[in-house]
């Protein structure tokens, strides 16, 4: 089945305005990043065999084995279990583990040194030439660590504003996302430049972000040195009490605020509805209140999309099936595939 962008996002036919992307770790994977099973396997490789017997023990406590071959249980479920030892124990070992969980997702992360930007290039790019040389601004919501869209913003000539100010040390402040690019004219009148702004909110944080003295910075993730205190949100399925901390509590208002408002159209791919944090606190109250219309692309459909598929304002379309209008369909597409995804704007 052929799913056309005006079912998606019915609103570009008036431009871009009210437009906003969900985006999760599918839309990353062309560009050489891994997905669950893939970092999962990567972090447990990294682990030294007297860590890798302090995971055995807390996994057989709740009666699972790790199968490499699968990436199972993941690296949520794994993060989840030791900090909960490491809570309820208060023995060091497993607080020291979940430290070193932190820093092999870091590495793995990292470990893509020349990431393919070729899609979200491209991606970007079409974006701007659906301005039409206006001024333009949308919201990418994104979980995933990587800078991504900051390299191809630069690399497509569109503003990307993720809440930072500075040039080769940047600092947090959340006025950015509010903020309009433009010059004085001699008569005391602001003229907005005629550009494309991606306001580009990463919930989870990212591997340029650190924090220092109880401030928010940013550097490129290969300055930042091993004494540095990286501050992504690291993969749990119990990120919750994460995100009630800064700046990530700032950047969940941020998106709350912006859905019904400047974002009533929006458009999910690669990401999987597995947090139940941004689920049951943002998207679910928002589709329910018919605030936003939103159409997920996934490879299938995942249980956290359970609380809103049968919702009118909600669409799916799967590897072999699909939602229209809160109704479940078996006419599939691939538009789950970043590369496919981005075609459609052409």
């Amino acid at each position: 089945m052929t799913i056309g962008l005006s079912a998606i996002l019915p609103n570009l036919s008036n431009g871009l305005e009210h437009t906003g992307f969900l985006f999760g770790a599918g839309t990353s994977v062309e560009a050489g990043y891994p997905v669950m099973a893939g970092l999962t396997r990567s972090v447990v490789a990294g682990l030294s065999s007297t860590e890798r017997a302090i995971l055995d023990e807390a996994l057989h406590s709740s009666s699972c084995i790790y199968d490499d071959a699968k990436g199972e249980p993941n690296i949520e479920f794994i993060a989840d279990l030791v900090l909960a030892h490491a809570i309820n124990s208060g023995d060091a070992r497993f607080s020291l583990l979940e430290g070193r969980i932190r820093d092999l997702v870091t590495e793995a992360i990292l470990s893509v040194a020349s990431p393919n930007l070729d899609h979200h290039v491209r991606f970007l790019e079409l974006l701007k030439a659906r301005t039409y040389g206006r001024v333009a601004c949308i919201y990418i919501f994104t979980t995933n660590y990587d800078v991504l869209f900051e390299l191809a913003g630069a690399e497509a000539g569109v503003v990307v504003e993720s809440g930072f100010v500075g040039s080769v040390e940047r600092y947090f402040d959340p006025v950015r996302f509010n903020t309009a690019c433009g010059l004085m004219q001699p008569n005391q009148r602001f003229s907005e430049h005629a550009v494309l702004t991606v306001r580009l909110v990463k919930l989870h944080g990212s591997v340029s972000w650190y924090s220092r003295d109880g401030r928010i910075f940013e550097r490129h993730p290969e300055s930042i040195s091993s004494s540095e205190k990286r501050i992504m949100v690291l993969p749990r399925r119990g990120k919750v009490m994460d995100t009630l901390q800064a700046p990530y509590d700032t950047l969940f208002r941020i998106m709350s605020q912006s859905l019904g408002a400047e974002c009533k159209y929006m458009a999910s791919c690669g990401f999987s509805f597995g947090d139940d944090h941004i689920n049951l606190n943002l998207i679910q109250p928002a589709i329910s209140s018919g605030k936003i219309r939103l159409f997920a692309l996934a490879a299938a459909e995942t249980a956290g999309m359970s609380a809103f598929k049968t919702a009118p304002a909600f669409g799916a379309g799967f590897d072999s099936s699909g939602i229209t209008a809160g109704v479940a369909h078996s006419n599939g597409c691939d538009l789950w595939k970043f590369s496919k995804f981005v075609e459609l704007f052409a």
